[in-house]
């Protein structure tokens, strides 16, 4: 295959966005689309690649694996090995965990499937996470595990058949991410069948190429290639982390892959601006770049804290470039060119053996003797036993002994033993964290209530949360079916995320998107029902939602001792919680508590006393569930 430098140019144009966006600089919002360039180009290169030699009849499944083991896995495990020392000093227990199961992830090219799985309220923020990135790097192997083997069966029966076969899978696979980035938008983002129609824009270019390989320079073709180049970049800059993804959203961006790789031959603008020494310097070094960008960024957050991390940013993306060239240099060009099948594979096997003897390692010390963990030793000397639990995740709420799990729904009695329940608190995590403080309030004042938690579920009748399959108009009826069965109900509780679930893109009512209208009206229809059963409502006002986890962030600001607790202004909480009171006239009362959080000027994470009101990012802690259930049961009449 004819060496393309603009191609190089290209993969500049896919991964410098992409760590751009990582690093969080605002105009490269929707950097996350280099990921989908990416795609595109690997699609072109490899079926170009396996096109040429089925239609010459020199294909060999074992040697195309030698290429890829070539190209992948030495850079992949040299990143995971120098990765695994910080981890063990630098990474609590459940951190450390997570690191060993991606470690192993990673090593079987199903990480996509890890992160996706992982995907949750009580999960390690996103950034946090070193190997997170590898998920593309799982959906391109497990697409090359099928596409050759494809083409195998396919190229007998001619060209005509390949290509209806190739475009049908295609639409399946785009059809399939559309309605996915509404309906299941974790599993869309990460997983294949979602995604394999961006590698195949990628085969369709290798295909029109090998059939049209003469090129003549021409106005059209000018003008698509530099379409091309802006059809990548205006998604760059105008998407953000909101945005509905991949779906047609990704379209601008792998079309105009493809409009370069077919237009910008020749002497056009385009090949020239990407074929630049710059671009093409960056771009040999890109694969290397995109797997040491995020280890080194997350690494940093762990040890130094997120609030420095906007400080040395370009310090730190300068050294990712600086390894990403020393990687380049020293490991992946010569396992490419000049290493034997033999070096390789015993290079390979020793590097599989290191990372799965540190993920075992760090595994069993997690699971056995996690206090032999250097940063947790670290934090016994210098941390309160409150902020290593949360940290830890130890004991952070009251839990329910029963579960109705297709429905992700949990629901207990609370308060006094031998009394008929007259309260009902129905809620998502936010009513979970609170479940602790009713449950003890509750007890003080000689009252029963149940409790009904559905996490990552509003309790707004016929929500479906499109993330989590458990939360569905289902979920609600099943609590609705509940209450209606008690005799002595007075009052029910209402408490969670309302403000998303007014707006939130992944929220739908009937299939059809939620509004504050349609929020309204079916709280309203669950206040009639309680009413018929002679119980009234109330509304408990949401909490402030945090930047990043509070516990994390206390630990990074006590050891960098640089950082600043986090604080939340009391302006914006009122901003944030304006969508919720405009459902006060729709219950029979409803608690305000941006005073509870909040002092006059600002709502802070961590009291005057030095302990923690928030652990996660929104939940609050046992101690303060019993301060804000202590304030709804003076609200509500309910003390002694």
């Amino acid at each position: 295959m004819k060496y393309r430098g603009e191609i190089d140019g290209l993969r500049t144009l896919a991964v410098v966005p992409v760590i751009l966006f990582h690093a969080g600089i605002a105009p490269f919002g929707g950097g996350f689309v280099g990921v989908d360039v990416f795609f595109v180009i690997s699609g072109y290169l490899i079926s170009t690649i396996i096109i040429d030699e089925l239609d010459e009849g020199r294909f060999s499944i074992l040697r195309f694996y030698e290429r890829r083991a070539r190209r992948i896995l030495p850079a992949l495990f040299f990143v995971m090995l120098v990765s695994a020392p910080f981890a063990w000093f630098w990474l609590m227990p459940r951190d450390l965990k997570d690191f060993a199961e991606s470690l192993t992830a990673v090593t079987f090219f199903v990480s996509n499937f890890l992160f996706w799985l992982e995907a949750g309220y009580f999960e390690t923020t996103a950034e946090l996470k070193p190997l997170l990135h590898t998920w593309s790097l799982a959906v391109e192997e497990q697409y090359y595990i099928i596409f050759p083997v494809l083409m195998m069966i396919l190229v007998p029966f001619g060209k005509r058949a390949v290509l209806i076969a190739l475009l049908v899978l295609f639409f399946i696979s785009l059809a399939l991410s559309q309605w996915g980035i509404y309906n299941r938008p974790s599993a869309t983002f990460f997983l294949l069948p979602a995604r394999g129609w961006e590698l195949l824009v990628g085969v369709f270019a290798a295909m029109y190429l090998r059939k049209n390989p003469e090129f003549t320079r021409t106005p059209l073709a000018e003008l698509l290639s530099i379409a091309g180049l802006l059809l990548i970049a205006v998604p760059i800059f105008l998407y953000t982390d909101e945005t509905p993804f991949p779906g047609a959203y990704a379209l601008p961006a792998t079309i105009g892959t493809g409009f370069v790789i077919l237009f910008a031959r020749g002497g056009t603008l385009a090949k020239k601006l990407l074929a630049a020494r710059p671009m093409v310097a960056i771009g040999l070094v890109s694969y290397s770049a995109y797997l040491w960008h995020q280890p080194v960024f997350a690494f940093f957050k762990h040890r130094f804290g997120s609030g420095l991390f906007e400080h040395y940013v370009f310090a730190l993306i300068a050294l990712s470039l600086l390894l990403a060239t020393f990687s380049y240099w020293v490991v992946e060009r010569p396992f490419r060119r000049t290493a034997t099948l033999r070096t390789l594979s015993l290079s390979m096997a020793a590097c599989f053996v290191m990372v799965a003897g540190a993920a075992t390692m760090f595994l069993t010390t997690v699971h056995e003797n996690y206090k032999a963990v250097p940063s947790y030793q670290w934090a016994l000397e210098n941390a309160s036993p409150e902020l290593i639990n949360y940290l830890e995740r130890r004991d952070v709420r009251r839990d329910c002994d029963t579960e109705i799990a297709e429905l992700g729904l949990q629901y207990c009695r609370f308060g006094a033993p031998d009394q008929e329940p007259t309260i009902v608190m129905w809620g998502d995590s936010l009513s979970g964290a609170l479940l602790h403080g009713m449950h003890e309030v509750a007890l003080q004042n000689g009252i029963a209530g149940m409790a009904f938690v559905a996490d990552g579920c509003p309790p707004v009748p016929g929500l479906r949360n499109t993330v989590l399959s458990t939360c569905t108009a289902e979920t609600h009826e099943a609590v609705m079916d509940q209450i209606r069965q008690l005799t002595k109900l007075e009052t029910v509780l209402m408490t969670g995320n309302l403000s998303v679930a007014m707006d939130a893109g992944n929220v739908l009512f009937d299939g059809a998107p939620t509004s504050p209208e349609l929020v309204r009206d079916r709280i309203r229809q669950a206040v009639e029902g309680f009413h018929k059963m002679g119980a009234k409502t109330v509304l408990v006002e949401q909490g402030p939602i945090y930047d990043a986890p509070v516990a994390e962030h206390e630990i990074q600001r006590i050891r960098s001792d640089h950082d600043a607790s986090q604080v939340i202004a009391r302006a914006h909480q009122l901003a944030s919680v304006k969508p919720t009171r405009g459902l006060a006239d729709v219950v029979d009362e409803y608690i305000e508590t941006v005073d509870f959080y909040c002092d006059a000027a600002d709502c802070p994470s961590i009291d005057s006393d030095g302990n923690m009101v928030i652990f996660d990012r929104n939940h609050v802690t046992k101690n303060y569930s019993v301060k804000l259930a202590s304030l709804i049961f003076d609200r509500l009449g309910l003390t002694k």
